[in-house]
């Protein structure tokens, strides 16, 4: 059985999947939402024998620490039993509108580039940070796309297409690869044709 890759208290959800280094802040908000969770079982305890003692109120207030903590935006995918064909379409077709924009920008910040040499101007600096963010978005179609379960054999080439050859992903974008590769696998291989006969 394969093993799990696991950094201190985060694992991966699929093998292979790399899990990006904890940053400070990470450890420490870790660290506060278990004396914050300490604290609210200690606090439910006391209601229970000492309610509204000191014990009790310093037990609620020192909860409060949850209040703090930072809230994730989590972005939760569910993938149904039975996917239906329309589904990957839709999520093809937003890779290409999000590539279509990202290619936009990138003409644009080029043009940019261009007309700076000769006047000495700011334009291209200005439109970095929509490049950035139409190059954010276009991964997160991406991303979604793979995600999204096929029916079709021929759709698992159109998301190896959006990732870029299997080479190439398989140095730079490793887990998107896997998330192709182990879909690949899911269907079956074709059967080989009977020989002499029908």
């Amino acid at each position: 059985m394969a093993r799990i890759a696991r950094r201190d208290n985060v694992s991966a959800i699929r093998p292979g999947l790399q899990i990006p280094p904890q940053r400070e802040e990470d450890i420490t908000c870790s660290i506060y939402a278990r004396l914050a969770a300490s604290y609210m079982e200690n606090a439910y305890q006391l209601a229970q024998t000492e309610p509204n003692s000191k014990d009790h109120q310093t037990a609620l207030h020192m909860a409060r620490i949850a209040e703090q903590l930072p809230r994730n935006n989590l972005r939760v995918i569910v993938t149904p039993t039975t996917p239906r064909e329309e589904w990957f379409a839709e999520a093809w077709r937003k890779v290409r509108i999000a590539q279509a924009a990202c290619d936009l920008i990138e003409s644009q910040h080029n043009l940019a580039l261009h007309l700076d040499r000769f006047d000495e101007g700011g334009r291209a600096k200005l439109l970095s940070a929509e490049r950035s963010e139409k190059r954010e978005a276009l991964d997160l179609a991406i991303l979604d796309a793979l995600r999204t379960p096929v029916t079709r054999k021929g759709d698992i080439a159109r998301k190896q297409a959006m990732v870029g050859k299997r080479e190439w992903a398989t140095k730079y974008r490793p887990e998107w690869q896997t998330i192709i590769d182990e879909e690949l696998a899911r269907f079956p291989a074709r059967s080989p044709r009977k020989q002499g006969g029908r």
